[in-house]
């Protein structure tokens, strides 16, 4: 009873925070998509933390570690902690500055001009819809397990509560509302997780003892993990690559264009890694610590909230189950206000609006379409299409083969729009070749992570189209290298 009525306590302040921003929202698409560009600081940093760490980060990564071990943080925690903040520098700021000098909502609008070319932002959308809907659903699925666990609500109402309740904020307080939630609830996610490791440890006797328990459960635990398949050092390695995909998230992209000023992005660049760590260190040593508390066959997307929930009391588990539930809705909102975002103004209005579209309008064909997105999401999380890890490193995969585009546009004066296509063909190509695989539980080829083949494959058709295929135009040249000429 007391992490129910917690929890509702905590969904029903979101729901204010979404009613106070409505007050304050203009009805244009440059506040509702992007805040009219004036997030400060903190927020930035707060909003960048909780859109990247996820379900991935909190029920993915303690589930992940409960099956293949402590080897996951080496994966995913600490190689993000050195490849995000570099992407934040490297892109983020450059990215803010040519939106604000241009205008740019989307990533697609930035992409389309920079490598003139409709039809390549045309190629683009289906795959970041999808790649971004991959990511929702893993978001929902640990939303529905959390609840189930803590709570002992339904699975299926627990992932309807928690989609209806980011629709509202998101729904009616857009970007601005979708920035305040996610301050919140990143502030929540990691006081709560590190309480959830104090409460934890504690309970087992301290870290000490907590881990002579896995070890003398290790004959059955390295047994189990065997006949999944072990870690490879060609899969550890080629795992490094995964981060890389932040740089191409366009809800991330959507976040860097809110900043009110350049030197904004300091703050981020430099306290990433400290909100990392506090995220990921705790959750991963839960799940292993988990291999001596639970049986091997549970549901690796609960093991964090069962861990929760059998060692917190009753206070304690609302709490950090609220914790967790802000990590997942964290990134949700985000995302399904950038479709709406790259669904309004770079599909709709440009292929569809016959006539000028009054601004009111525009803002309710993008709500119009996050409620869309939403049922679907729904609907896609219902059939548990698996574990929220896997989910998640098949999505990021997708966006790791697109970043080259990204970064050729930004950095190279020579990739041009061939190059781009040829690129995004190939990405096309080879993640749906290596789909069944995925499905089946299965990413390792010759030991290595399809991520390799797919970004490799990305990379070389760029490089290798764009030499052989004509320059952009000194126009584009001229606009976007300025300071280098035409050379």
């Amino acid at each position: 009873m007391t992490p129910g009525i917690i929890i509702s306590l905590y969904l029903a302040l979101l729901v204010g925070v979404a009613v106070f921003s409505s007050r304050l929202l203009r009805q244009t698409r440059g506040d509702y998509f992007l805040a009219s560009r004036g997030i400060g600081p903190f927020m930035l940093l707060m909003s960048l933390a909780g859109t990247t760490m996820t379900a991935f980060s909190l029920t993915g990564s303690s589930g992940y570690t409960f099956v293949k071990g402590i080897g996951t943080y080496g994966l995913m925690g600490s190689s993000s902690a050195l490849v995000h903040p570099l992407i934040f520098f490297l892109v983020g700021a450059k990215v803010w500055a040519l939106g604000k000098k241009y205008g740019y909502l989307t990533q697609l609008s930035y992409l389309r001009d920079r490598y003139e070319s409709p039809f390549l932002a045309m190629l683009l959308f289906p795959l970041l819809v999808g790649f971004i809907m991959l990511y929702i659903v893993m978001g929902a699925i640990g939303a529905g397990a959390t609840l189930e666990a803590i709570v002992g609500l339904r699975y299926e109402f627990g992932v309807a509560l928690v989609c209806i309740v980011v629709l509202v904020y998101v729904f009616f307080g857009g970007m601005r509302g979708t920035a305040w939630a996610n301050t919140l609830q990143t502030l929540v996610f990691m006081v709560m997780g590190l309480v959830a490791f104090v409460v934890i440890v504690m309970k087992l006797g301290g870290p000490t003892a907590a881990t002579q328990s896995v070890v003398e459960n290790s004959d059955a635990v390295i047994s189990s993990r065997a006949a999944r398949t072990g870690m490879g050092k060609g899969e550890f390695l080629t795992f490094l690559l995964i981060p890389v995909s932040v740089g191409m998230f366009p809800h991330l992209f959507q976040h860097w264009l809110t900043a009110s000023h350049a030197k904004n992005f300091k703050l981020t660049v430099t306290a990433f890694p400290f909100c990392l760590a506090i995220t990921w260190i705790p959750c991963v040593l839960i799940g292993m610590w988990a291999t001596a508390e639970l049986p091997l066959d549970t549901n690796r997307n609960a093991v964090l909230a069962i861990m929760v929930s059998k060692h917190a009391g009753d206070l304690l588990s609302g709490l950090i189950g609220a914790g967790i539930l802000a990590a997942m809705m964290s990134s949700m909102d985000s995302q399904f206000l950038c479709l709406g975002s790259l669904f309004t103004n770079d599909f709709y209005l440009r292929l569809f609006a016959k006539k000028e579209v009054s601004e009111r309008a525009i803002v309710w064909t993008g709500r119009v379409f996050v409620t869309l997105i939403v049922a679907v999401t729904y609907g896609i999380a219902l059939l548990k299409p698996g574990g929220v890890f896997n989910i998640g490193v098949w999505c990021f995969t997708g966006f790791t083969g697109l970043f080259p585009i990204l970064f050729a546009a930004l950095y190279w004066r020579h990739a041009n729009k061939y190059g781009a296509i040829a690129a995004t063909l190939t990405v096309s190509l080879l993640w749906f070749y290596f789909l069944p695989t995925a499905l089946q539980g299965g990413f390792l080829i010759l030991d290595l992570h399809p991520v390799t083949f797919i970004f490799a494959g990305s990379t070389l058709a760029l490089v290798v189209v764009s030499l052989l295929t004509p320059r952009p135009s000194q126009a584009v040249i001229k606009k976007f290298f300025p300071m280098k000429g035409s050379a």
